[in-house]
């Protein structure tokens, strides 16, 4: 029998197998409103209640929501909440000039339109037929908890995001990644850096970079602990080691830089060191 591979699995799994363990701990420097930490099993009733809100808005399976963010759990509850139940997401890089933000959300067809609050004022121009500020407005807007959304028939082949490359040589092409190419990008990807459910993963790796390089899909489906962290800062990296016990992160080598030179004026040992 051949069963679909979907990014839903990865979610329904850490809602089966780790329920009450803490899934996503949000940054709680940012200008909306931090989600309270959420269990899996919150972070799936989310989900679904962000795919019901969909439906009640009338956007249908197949359609895009672009998000401009920078890390954030809103960001990362919608990897499940949009593509779990049969649209695409669309992580558009927050480091775009507005000219460049407008012609990705154009090229990609979005329906829909998440701005981080923190670039609202310089995003206001862009527009889609809805739009929303990420925090207490799109929680409002597209969220119902009170209801289960409509059916979707999983299909690996479907797109399940719209990456965009960085536009060195030219326009940035979009990349549509199927729930497939997820899927066994990030169930390889975790086997390979023996990610567990003792690991407790810091995202310093932009979540709008190919979805966190799939990251985010095998932290969940292995039950990690997610601690957001919105912008990189070394000693702030290092003081969410500390502070969480992470063990995984992802990052250029910028992000080692800043952490050594962080940890060349440290008080005390060194988190994470031993």
């Amino acid at each position: 029998m051949r069963v679909p591979l979907t990014v839903r699995d990865h979610i329904d799994r850490a809602e089966r197998v780790y329920p009450d363990r803490p899934a996503v701990v949000d940054e709680p420097d940012q200008p909306a409103e931090p989600l309270p930490q959420q269990t899996y099993r919150e972070l799936a009733e989310r989900a679904r209640a962000q795919a019901a809100g969909l439906d009640a808005l009338g956007v249908g399976h197949g359609e895009r929501i672009a998000i401009v963010s920078q890390n954030s759990a809103r960001l990362l509850s919608s990897f499940f909440g949009v593509s779990a139940y049969g649209r695409v997401v669309v992580p558009v890089n927050f480091r775009l000039r507005a000219p460049e933000v407008e012609h990705l959300v154009g090229h990609s067809g979005a329906s829909v339109l998440l701005v981080d609050p923190e670039l609202d004022d310089e995003l206001s121009s862009i527009s889609a037929p809805h739009r929303f500020v990420l925090g207490a407005e799109s929680d409002e807007a597209l969220h119902d908890f009170g209801r289960e959304p409509a059916p979707w028939e999983p299909d690996e082949e479907a797109t399940a995001s719209i990456n965009y490359t960085s536009g060195t040589t030219a326009r940035p092409k979009g990349v549509q990644l199927t729930h497939r190419n997820l899927w066994i990008n990030s169930t390889v990807f975790g086997w390979q850096l023996g990610i567990s459910d003792r690991d407790v993963l810091l995202h310093t790796l932009p979540q709008f970079h190919v979805n966190g390089w799939t990251i985010p899909y095998a932290a969940t489906a292995m039950g990690v602990k997610q601690v957001v962290l919105r912008k990189v800062d070394g000693g702030e990296i290092l003081r969410r080691i500390e502070a969480h016990g992470v063990t995984l992160l992802c990052g250029a080598p910028a992000v080692v830089a800043a952490v050594l030179e962080a940890a060349a004026d440290w008080d005390g040992p060194i988190p994470g060191a031993g």
